[in-house]
């Protein structure tokens, strides 16, 4: 009997280590790393079309993954859309509209608790001054990278460049690389004013901003590069996105904040799942609401009641269409209250944009997508 017993525990054993190994081959997550770029458009990388600027290190990433063709931002302004990013609720239920007078609620649950309380180491590496802790944002964070050795102080926002963003979080990255970790990582570059590095300077301020952008992605391309050096990046959970995109004079908008057209609301979303499926391209309207619901569905765990985005993992594995026609994306500026005039609503769905204010707007976004026709 006793014999028996061994034989059967090793037998047990056997089959509990290779179906580990099986799915190990599928492409186990045991880390997961959420890169935003601020104030990164689309349509300036290459892998949505842009011709006027090289973005290999996030277009090898479209390329292994699936690239989300209308990703809409809730908020044309930094805190309150990474709110929406990192709790998976819209602004009127987070409260947060605006990067100043505004502050993440401790009753909200982040990405980082969330994980945290799955046993994910979580740590964050962030760039620029309006997402330091004291607006909420730490919550769930282990470590929470908002210390600067080199700052600029530009428009009254104090920022670091990419560069050192990249090896902080590479840094993060060798220390914990014996658990499974989560880490947020924020890059500034984009952002107003355009003063990119060499080779990446320019004299039209529109290449300029272009310009912050392929920095940009070389700076993420070397925070790749030290995942794979230390044997982590095909276990690895990467998505890329933004928290806006920027006007460049269209509408008569010259940044962001004001306004919230497409060139401004429309950003990237990349995902790179382990052993996903690659270079597929979805074209049904998601939002960054549905970010931390499909990390939760991708790792099997279910999200706080609050959240109201959609989980996707089922769109990222094929099994489900590119999007429901009827869903509707909801956006919002209230940044003109402040010169006492009325805010912006706005609802996104695969074809169409409608805006709520004063002089209610409506656009087809198939047939007008630079949003000209009323």
């Amino acid at each position: 009997t006793l014999i028996n017993a061994s034989v059967g525990t090793v037998v047990l054993l056997a089959v509990v280590a290779g179906m580990a190994w099986l799915l190990a081959g599928r492409g186990t997550i045991r880390y997961v790393v959420l890169i935003s770029i601020d104030t990164c458009r689309a349509d300036h990388l290459s892998c949505y079309g842009a011709t006027h600027v090289a973005t290999p290190h996030i277009d090898a990433v479209a390329r292994e993954g699936v690239l989300f063709e209308n990703a809409i931002a809730p908020v044309p302004l930094t805190l309150p859309s990474h709110c929406t990013l990192l709790t998976g609720t819209n602004p009127p239920y987070h409260g947060v509209h605006d990067n100043a007078g505004f502050r993440l609620g401790p009753s909200h649950m982040t990405l980082a608790e969330i994980l945290k309380e799955q046993g994910f180491t979580t740590g964050a590496v962030i760039a620029a001054s309006v997402l330091k802790r004291r607006c909420g944002l730490d919550q769930g964070f282990d470590d929470f990278g908002d210390a600067f050795k080199q700052s600029r102080n530009t428009i009254g926002i104090f920022e670091r460049w990419g560069e050192e963003v990249s090896d902080e979080a590479g840094q993060w990255i060798e220390a914990h690389a014996d658990d499974p970790f989560f880490l947020f990582v924020h890059y500034y570059d984009p952002h107003y004013p355009y003063e990119p590095p060499p080779p990446f300077s320019a004299e039209d301020r529109h290449a300029r901003y272009a310009g912050e952008i392929a920095y940009t992605d070389r700076c993420i391309g070397n925070l790749l590069t030290k995942l794979r050096q230390i044997g982590a990046y095909d276990s690895t959970l990467i998505v890329i996105t933004s928290d806006h995109g920027e006007m460049l004079g269209e509408h008569g908008e010259t940044v962001h904040g004001f306004l919230i057209y497409q060139s401004v609301m429309r950003v990237p979303l990349l995902v790179r799942l382990p052993g996903g499926r690659a270079g597929r391209r979805v074209e049904g309207v998601v939002g960054l609401i549905d970010i931390l619901p499909t990390v939760c569905g991708l790792l099997g765990i279910e999200p706080p009641e609050a959240v109201a985005g959609r989980d996707l993992s089922d769109v990222l594995a094929g099994d489900a269409p590119a999007g429901h026609s009827d869903r509707a994306i909801y956006c919002e500026s209230l940044y003109a209250r402040k010169y006492d005039a009325n805010p912006l609503l706005g609802l996104v769905t695969a074809r169409w944009k409608y805006i709520l204010t004063t002089r209610p707007e409506l656009y087809d976004l198939v047939d007008d997508p630079k949003e000209l026709n009323n």
